[in-house]
């Protein structure tokens, strides 16, 4: 085997350069000595670092670049060292569970290929009575965050490359169930509602004071396009089933959630898409390196996608998972943050669109992270590079680790999968010009040992064991298959895609604040920095774009109810939408105070005006007064207080059922408000919009097995009067 000298330098920047062996920034180096042998230098001294030898049958890889053996040997053993007693893939050497995301962005990239049966294992254990879990999160998990549908990718990936009916089955029962009990709680239209995907520490990426009610509201970018993504998928499931007439179905719900993302997210005259629309229809000012890579990866993005990729923000250490940075966020997780699971997604969606300076770029990242921390990090500084920048981080995580096994297995090999087959359309740009060898790839029922030599995206030649080919073989093949691909060294872009040089990620403008005398008719807000102008909104309309820092609203045609916010503008920039201001009209704000509760049958005298509602039975249902009210279309909400955790974690969001003179009116979401155990601090729920005769009304709060959150068990609350708010 050919081997480079060991000193050619293969990616330089003004920070940090990549060898064939190793890395150097500044005072740290990072040397290959062996292909599970590095030795790193800093300030502190000199270190070894020893990597043990994969499992028997782990597929393997080497090649005559040093700097990716050992890249390859560390992303392979830390996979396998998540994995725990029981089989199954733990997040990180921090992280002790399995969680729904991580396994399945991480059997997306590369661990369904690298450990198939623990990707199998850990995302069963992810489903719960044939629906699959929500990660804990924001306000108490769903329907706050409601990304579970990101199992898809991974359950997928692992039939692609493993088979099996039982497996397929087993895929479509879970998924049309999840599928089924997000539609009968979320109010889908047809945007799903929710947070971020894994962008789940609220106060990094949100704006300061925008509480869990407010995200749950709000409609993110990367969750509605793993929505489309798992109903397209779930398609082709059926479609494997011999189902074709049900496939139809979820083919064309994507279709439509796929039309409305495309509608609702891109910015008008641009090709980016935003991070998320408020509840009122307001575009965020920030880009999310996930949600756009995976627009690229689906084919959301269409013609645009080389173009929609090359727009995302940049440092000089990687792509910043969201851009531009918060301003009044202290500390680096999400906000100031690369993740390299991230940037190995833009990678290969860079890959997919045959860009070779937006792969060789992310591949260089990622290596000078994982060699110069000796293990692969979840997060590192943006502005920095450095890991120890970050307020929370663990080593040896699952997604990052099989980021790195992503840049082998999909982008310098390029594996592919279409209908029946399996494809090989490598893309490697110069930086990783070489000789590489796959081993020991197991693909259904086929073992495959690759060679790949050179550079580019073409392939000029193919051998399947020593007889010329084409670049693809049916997924049926059975045996063991030596193959060799000869690239054509080429730098030529696809036709029509012009390079144009990617902006420099940034500081964004601080979101307004509300002043404490804004009042319904005068609304007042505090100077943003750097801002030069405002626009104001109201319901989801803009009223008026002004230097101002106070508007008016008599300017706005009467409503009963109106709902302002504030954006800041200036030099390019533009903030998050503020948090909404309320007004309501003299006469069109009723409220009602909680009188019975019991079962149905057996009814008790609520005391003191507050009602507590678990899942007992005796707690099932709350009646409140009866409530005269002139014909019109009213928002309903519920003062409530849930404290049975902080604001950012567990899975105990409280959920019932809101009926109105006997009918089903919708479902009241009461996610976290507070920290644990305060239970005086009470809060506003989002308001369900139901239609009203001149008359009297009864309203009543129930719990059903509609209501069951992802705890399970744990569903409780407080609740005080309902707001009663005229709308037309």
């Amino acid at each position: 085997m050919k081997r480079s000298p060991r000193n050619s330098i293969r990616y330089k920047s003004n920070y940090f350069r990549i060898t064939t062996s190793g890395v150097r920034e500044g005072g740290l180096d990072a040397e290959v000595l062996d292909a599970r042998v590095l030795q790193l230098t800093t300030p502190e001294g000199v270190r070894e670092v020893r990597i043990p030898d994969a499992p028997q049958g782990s597929p393997g890889f080497r090649s005559n670049l040093p700097i990716l053996n050992f890249a390859y040997a560390l992303a392979m053993h830390e996979l396998h060292a998540n994995c725990n007693e029981q089989g199954l893939l733990k997040a990180g050497a921090s992280w002790s569970g399995a969680w729904t995301r991580d396994i399945a962005f991480a059997a997306a990239l590369g661990a369904d290929i690298a450990a198939p049966e623990a990707c199998r294992r850990t995302l069963m254990s992810r489903v719960k009575n044939g629906i699959i879990l929500q990660d804990t999160g924001t306000g108490g998990s769903w329907p706050i965050s409601t990304d579970r549908v990101s199992w898809a990718l991974g359950a997928w990936a692992c039939y692609l490359s493993a088979g099996g009916r039982d497996w397929l089955e087993f895929c479509i029962d879970a998924l049309r169930n999840t599928f089924a009990q997000d539609a009968a709680v979320l109010r889908c239209t047809p945007l799903v509602p929710g947070e971020t995907s894994f962008l789940d520490w609220r106060e990094q990426s949100y704006p300061v004071g925008m509480s869990p009610v407010q995200i749950g509201e709000s409609y993110a970018l990367s969750t509605n396009v793993l929505h489309y993504i798992s109903r397209k998928l779930l398609a082709r499931m059926l479609t494997e089933a011999g189902r074709p007439e049900e496939a139809k179905s979820y083919a064309a719900a994507a279709d439509e959630l796929g039309k409305a993302i495309n509608a609702r997210f891109r910015r008008p005259n641009s090709t980016k898409y935003a991070m998320y629309l408020t509840s009122d229809g307001r575009l965020d000012s920030h880009t999310d390196a996930l949600g756009t890579a995976l627009t690229a990866l689906s084919g959301l993005a269409g013609e645009d996608s080389f173009r929609v990729l090359q727009m995302l923000p940049r440092t000089v250490y990687g792509t910043p998972v969201f851009t531009p940075f918060n301003p009044e966020v202290k500390g680096a997780y999400h906000n100031l943050a690369i993740w390299p699971f991230v940037e190995a997604f833009v990678l290969l969606a860079q890959a997919d669109q045959q860009n070779m300076e937006g792969v060789e770029f992310c591949a260089a990242t990622m290596l000078r992270s994982a060699l110069l921390n000796a293990t692969n990090k979840e997060n590192y500084h943006a502005r920095t590079g450095r890991a120890s920048d970050t307020v929370s981080n663990s080593d040896a995580q699952l997604w990052s680790a099989a980021g790195m096994l992503g840049l082998f297995y999909h982008a310098m090999l390029g594996l592919q999968f279409e209908h029946d087959s399996m494809v090989f359309s490598p893309c490697i740009p110069p930086m990783l010009e070489g000789n590489h060898w796959f081993t020991g790839l197991r693909i259904r029922n086929m073992v495959l040992d690759v060679h790949v030599n050179g550079y580019g995206t073409e392939v000029a030649s193919v051998l399947i064991n020593g007889h010329p080919a084409s670049p693809l073989i049916a997924l049926d093949t059975e045996g063991h298959l030596q193959v060799e691909l000869q690239l054509i060294p080429s730098m030529e872009k696809p036709a029509g895609r012009r390079h144009v040089s990617p902006q420099a990620a940034r500081k964004g403008l601080a979101t307004p604040t509300w002043c404490a005398d804004s009042t319904p008719t005068c609304l007042h807000w505090n100077p943003v920095p750097g801002a030069t102008r405002y626009v104001v909104s109201y319901n989801g309309k803009t009223a008026r774009r002004m230097t101002k820092t106070s508007f008016y609203t008599a300017f706005v045609p009467r409503m009963h109810y109106r709902q302002y916010r504030v954006q800041a503008l200036g030099r390019g920039r533009a903030s998050s939408p503020g948090l909404p201001m309320e007004c309501v009209a003299p006469g069109a704000l009723f409220s009602v105070q909680p009188y019975l509760i019991g079962d149905g049958s057996d009814m008790y005298p609520v005391e003191h005006a507050q009602a507590w509602l678990d899942t007992r039975p005796c707690t099932s249902i709350a009646i409140y007064h009866k409530l005269t009210l002139p014909a019109g279309s009213y928002g309903v909400r519920v003062r409530y207080c849930n404290a049975t955790a902080s604001l950012r974690d567990s899975d105990t969001c409280a959920i019932r059922e809101l009926w109105m003179d006997g009918k089903f009116v919708g479902v009241l979401v009461m996610p976290h408000n507070t920290e644990a155990n305060c239970w005086e601090d009470y809060t506003l729920s989002a308001m369900l919009e139901c239609s009203a005769s001149s008359g009297e009304h009864e309203f009543s709060l129930r719990y059903t097995p509609r209501c069951s959150n992802m705890n399970g068990g744990v569903n409780q609350c407080m609740v005080r009067q309902l707001e009663i708010i005229r709308l037309h």
